[in-house]
């Protein structure tokens, strides 16, 4: 039955259009459940109902043409219901809706499941058969499961029909994705080269023939290279017979196998990716319908010769590739580096699939001020390139081939923004001080690297954040401590006589280092930050080092802890704080410089620090939150996870309520206190932080000058009256809608994006 259904979701994820694929998908659920009928219907949510999108057992005339409300009918139900029905005799059941078109007198026995992806309906799908019984607990769950399954796929599959709508048709697709750094982007995609499947190869023709042969045949002779290397390779370890599958790959690629139908694809006008996704797609399914379990094995090795040949042809066409003027990255998941190799004058959004807002890619295109949005439906990346694109980063939109008038209405947008964010630097020399005298520092976050964090030394008050593993990330072995002393010189002398909080090594999580490879299941909850860093007390102690031999004669130096989440933990770095200050006055003592003893302190970002202030505030010197892993843990959500992305909150009230405790704690304490999450770099978040008792914010540099303007025109008064419902709130709705209407209440209206969403179109 595995076999069976793994059959049938591979089978339908190889369809390039929605309706070959429902066709294809109920005819093979009626032959493997043998029964007499199946079809599918759709939820079609601008009418309130749902279409027979295919059936094999139905009218055929029907398909396409009958509809059934939302509330209607037994389909009705099971979509209301969102669970199986299973009935011996559908027409004698209240709900059942006699729909003459469609033919369906002559069948009793009933089963039906509904289609769910994220939460929501996608269809029904129904099985009929004459006979009147129950269908068995095995076919149900045999359903159930298939629906489970195809859930994604058909959902994919409707992606790849919408995207292939041009632009001449006047109809713009749009995607919805969680927005990141907020901002309008109007560009061209470029899609950097994503894990390959079929499924992402939109069928395409091209008049070239001798072209897409030659791109062909140069992809094939790299695939043989590639294999003829793994069998040197592996032939010392692996016996002879274990290396004849190469020898299998090798005949498969032969010109009179493979090459053949590939060439008659071509000359049928297909191009190159296209005709090999034709033949390897009809060759699985020829191997899948075999009997003998061996040669329908073979199925899996024909799929991962096909993937490789496409990658070298897919790779041949990218080195051809150059950057737009107005370039748009497309990722299946995005890094540094692919940021890194674009122009940073072309370079105008970021659409990520995987990953999340709140990742520290996330970070890095929020410090740079790039347009992003994360965590996008899993679609066929290759069809957007060099699509036009509009990137709605406050909506949280991707608008494809978008019609004329809506990049007009886009491109007004655009310059109100630009018009928006003018203002707001005008005021970049200005102390971010409140219309009732209060000052609150606002400090960077730096350690990306970015040249423009070079520019704000002399436009904010030190650094609150220096991510020392941004450099440790960007080299290929561990830096040495006079490497280490160097870079750290540099920053503390750049920003002095402003305070430099340095963080010590926080790796793990989503954070690797290429030459320090951490592999765990949950990473997240694993050997991380401090952790890994009290493991290595090598490591941590040439950190220390070269931290304070940097400050001497600068003294603007502070040390903080991250990931701490034990006392222990601060005992024993406060341990080797020591050891290193004592190895250093006897080894490095330098009559010109005085070796000062920095402060230390901890990040508040594990639940379990909340309630350890009273411990810890006789041991370190100050405090910081970092807002995003505390959120993280509060609310038990994997940060760099598009799938429950929308459950990251850092307006959630019990997450306010944890960040107002900890500034009463700390100020009951007489320990200084600060925020360098992402929280503080939104005005939303500072206003409220700054209620809370904040007075240290640290944020990305491309967030200073608009939380410096918005707090120049409130009064801290006012912030506490807004706290003050915020933290009664039930939900981060509620608390969404009260910081909307004091933002109104206050003549702040234009700092929301409140233009209803362009029409799209469709």
């Amino acid at each position: 039955m595995l076999a069976t259904l793994r059959s049938i979701a591979e089978a339908v994820s190889q369809q390039d259009n929605l309706d070959d694929a429902l066709s294809l998908f109920v005819s093979m659920v009626k032959e493997a459940m043998q029964t007499e009928c199946c079809s599918i219907y759709f939820a079609d949510y601008s009418r309130d109902n749902f279409v027979l999108m295919a059936s094999d057992g139905l009218n055929p005339n029907a398909v396409g043409q009958f509809r059934i409300g939302f509330t209607e009918g037994l389909v009705g139900l099971v979509a209301q219901r969102e669970e199986p029905i299973n009935i011996a005799h559908a027409q004698s059941h209240p709900r059942f809706k006699h729909a003459p078109e469609v033919n369906e007198e002559g069948f009793n026995a009933f089963l039906s499941v509904p289609v769910v992806h994220q939460r929501k309906v996608l269809g029904v799908i129904v099985v009929q058969q004459k006979k009147t019984r129950v269908f068995s607990d095995d076919e149900e769950s045999f359903l159930i499961t298939l629906s489970a399954q195809l859930a994604s796929q058909l959902a994919h599959v409707e992606i790849q029909t919408v995207l292939k709508q041009e632009a001449s048709t006047h109809k713009t697709s749009v995607l919805k994705g969680v927005p990141s750094t907020s901002g309008i982007a109007l560009g061209k995609a470029y899609v950097v080269l994503p894990k390959l499947e079929f499924s992402s190869i939109e069928s395409a023709k091209n008049d070239n023939i001798s072209e897409q042969r030659q791109l062909f045949r140069q992809a094939v002779a790299a695939t043989r290279q590639e294999f003829h290397i793994l069998a040197n390779c592996l032939s010392a370890t692996l016996p002879k017979e274990a290396l004849a599958v190469f020898e299998v790959y090798q005949q498969l690629l032969d010109a009179r196998s493979l090459g053949e139908k590939v060439d008659k694809e071509l000359e049928e006008g297909w191009d190159a990716k296209s005709a090999l996704k034709h033949v390897i797609s009809d060759l699985i399914t020829q191997f899948e319908a075999m009997q003998d379990p061996y040669i329908k094995e073979r199925a899996v090795d024909v799929k991962d010769l096909g993937l490789r040949v496409l990658h070298h042809l897919v790779s041949t066409e990218s080195i051809t590739k150059s950057y737009h003027e107005q370039t748009i990255i497309i990722a299946d998941t995005l890094t540094p580096a692919m940021l890194a190799e674009v122009p940073k004058h072309k370079l105008v959004g970021v659409v990520s699939v995987h990953g999340s807002a709140n990742s520290h890619a996330s970070i890095l295109t929020r410090a740079m001020g790039i347009p992003a949005i994360w965590g996008i439906e899993n679609i066929p990346l290759l069809q957007f390139d060099d699509k036009p694109i509009i990137l709605d980063a406050y909506a949280g939109r991707v608008y494809i081939s978008p019609s004329k008038v809506l990049t007009q209405e886009y491109e007004a947008l655009k310059l109100k923004d630009g018009q928006l964010h003018d203002r707001f630097e005008a005021e970049h020399d200005l102390p971010p001080i409140t219309l009732d005298g209060e000052r609150v520092s606002l400090l960077l976050n730096a350690g990306l690297d970015l040249s423009a964090e070079h520019i704000s030394a002399n436009f904010c008050d030190g650094v609150g954040l220096y991510r020392t593993e941004s450099w440790f990330m960007q080299r290929g072995q561990f830096p040495s401590q006079a490497e280490q002393e160097q870079c750290y010189r540099e920053v503390l002398s750049r920003y002095h006589p402003e305070p430099v909080v340095m963080r010590t090594l926080d790796i793990g999580g989503d954070k690797v280092l290429d030459y320090f490879d951490i592999e765990e299941e949950n990473p997240f909850l694993g050997w991380r930050g401090i952790r890994v860093t009290l493991d290595h007390p090598e490591l941590f102690l040439d950190q220390l080092k070269a931290m304070i031999k940097a400050n001497a004669g600068l003294g603007n130096l502070q040390i903080m802890l991250p990931m701490v989440s034990h006392t222990e933990e601060v005992d024993d770095a406060l341990l080797l704080l020591e050891q290193a200050y004592f190895e250093l006055q006897e080894e490095w003592a330098d009559q010109f410089y005085q070796i000062d003893k920095p402060e230390i302190g901890v990040m508040l970002e594990v639940p379990s620090s909340l309630f350890l202030l009273p411990e810890w505030a006789d041991k370190v010197d100050f405090c910081s939150v970092g807002s995003n892993d505390l959120t993280q843990y509060l609310l038990a959500v994997d940060r760099a996870n598009a799938r429950v992305a929308e459950l990251f909150e850092p307006y959630h009230p019990s997450v306010l309520r944890a960040l107002y405790k900890i500034a009463k704690d700390c100020e009951s304490l007489e320990l200084p206190f600060s925020l360098c999450g992402e929280l503080g770099g939104e005005y939303e978040g500072a206003i409220l932080l700054v209620a809370m008792g904040y007075r240290r914010l640290s944020m990305n540099i491309s967030a200073l000058n608009k939380v410096k303007w918005v707090l120049r025109r409130l009064k801290v008064t006012d912030m506490e009256a807004l706290l003050d419902k915020c933290l009664a709130a039930s939900n981060a709705i509620q608390v969404h809608r009260f910081i909307r209407e004091f933002l109104i209440s206050h003549q702040l209206e234009e700092l929301l994006y409140t233009h209803s969403s362009p029409n799209s179109e469709s």
